[in-house]
């Protein structure tokens, strides 16, 4: 399953989970009348959404009638982020937009999304830290955070009990369920995206974090850390034979919805169609690494930014920091998405489902998805090497190595 069909999946997962709608009044903050009303156009990332939509109507609204200034909404934009750039470019563009946020470094390269300005109060300790650092770019905040996901462990409770707190009783637990076609455990293992858990877990980072962001020259994934995050990968293919080398997400999926696996690495994208497939699941976080640590799950972050050649700059800015203190639970409500903040993230609808609370602490113990343009390097390098490191066709060193020297050329080659 691509990265993005996991946010357009996720509008819909958990609404089979959260409570209805209720009729409580989102919190307000103070918001400065605008000395000359404004129409804001914004694009939300919400295609085939309508309930989400309408709650960010609901809570734009809310801020266009305290302020006296308008906010306009084309509805779906097919294709969004390419063609914001596009749009942005020819002063076309709305003046905020949605987007996932490791979108936000080739937006901000190409000069088309603003930095917030000096005179822009952030009170960063409304979010969640990782939410705050998934939009800081080249030590600059860009936008506001609403909402965040990542990944965790489901498991079947007619199959197993309760979920296994490291990854040892992971193995052992799984291998007596697993024979023939019943597995006791599955997951992508050449899918980069879910792999990170272990990689990161185990000290290693695909760039260098610093307090300005992602160093884009300098990778982390031939360091001894990721040396023995790739070795655990495969072990639990090769050594263990828990997974054949071939799963991809598909099957993955598919096996836990018709009760053939017991345990799999998924996000909140799987609840929907598990419970419509009647499967009793439970969840819970990643299990303790062998070296004592939780793992980190790469984690991502639904962002407001600004267009950079907006007209209604002031407003804009105003919107978004509205929007992202009061959008969050009304969002929540509608679909399930988990909030960014702190105060929503705390809300009582919030910690009664099982599921939100899960991702919230994994998210906690997760890294953001690298931000930065050079970002986009690393995908298919990574899939190649992983398939090699999954079938023993290569050893954790070397896959290590393999991986960092193709991703750094692929990064000198993006021009």
């Amino acid at each position: 399953m691509t990265r993005q069909k996991h946010v357009l999946a996720l509008a819909l997962a958990l609404s089979v989970l959260v409570a209805t709608v209720a009729s409580s009044a989102s919190a307000m903050i103070d918001t400065p009348q605008q000395s000359k009303a404004a129409t804001v156009t914004i694009w939300d990332f919400f295609v085939n959404s309508p309930k989400e939509r309408a709650a960010l109507m609901v809570v734009a609204n809310q801020w266009a009638k305290k302020t006296g200034n308008k906010v306009v909404n084309p509805g779906d934009v097919a294709d969004s982020l390419t063609k914001y750039p596009l749009a942005a470019r020819g002063g076309r563009g709305p003046d905020v937009i949605q987007f996932p946020h490791d979108n936000l470094g080739r937006f901000a390269a190409a000069g088309v999304i603003a930095s917030s300005p000096a005179t822009f109060a952030i009170d960063t300790s409304l979010y969640a830290p990782v939410a705050t650092q998934a939009i800081t770019y080249k030590g600059k905040i860009w936008g506001l955070p609403i909402a965040r996901e990542t990944t965790f462990l489901y498991y079947n409770k007619a199959l197993i009990a309760k979920p296994p707190k490291t990854w040892p009783e992971l193995i052992a637990a799984a291998k007596k369920l697993t024979s023939g076609d019943q597995y006791g455990f599955l997951w992508a293992p050449a899918d980069f995206y879910y792999d990170y858990a272990f990689i990161g877990g185990y000290g290693g980072f695909v760039f260098q974090s610093t307090k300005n962001g992602f160093n884009g020259r300098r990778l982390g994934l031939a360091t001894p850390g990721a040396v023995a995050g790739f070795q655990l990968i495969q072990d639990l293919v090769q050594k263990h034979k828990l997974v054949p080398p071939t799963t991809n997400y598909d099957i993955m999926d598919g096996k836990f919805g018709s009760g053939q696996a017991a345990m799999i690495i998924n996000g909140p994208w799987g609840v929907q169609n598990y419970a419509a497939k009647k499967i009793n699941f439970g969840v819970a976080p990643l299990p303790t690494l062998p070296n004592g640590k939780a793992p980190t799950p790469f984690v991502g972050v639904q962002m407001l930014g600004v267009n950079s050649r907006s007209k209604n700059a002031k407003a804009a800015w105003d919107l978004v920091r509205y929007l992202s203190i009061n959008l969050p639970l009304p969002l929540y409500k509608a679909s399930g998405r988990v909030p960014a903040t702190v105060a929503a993230s705390n809300a009582k609808i919030v910690k009664s489902n099982p599921v939100t609370q899960v991702v919230i602490a994994s998210s906690n113990n997760g890294q953001p998805m690298p931000n930065i343009p050079e970002m986009g390097a690393v995908w298919t390098p990574a899939a190649s090497v992983l398939q090699l490191l999954v079938k023993g066709e290569v050893t954790a060193r070397e896959a290590a190595v393999q991986m960092t020297n193709q991703i750094a050329k692929a990064i000198s080659q993006q021009g």
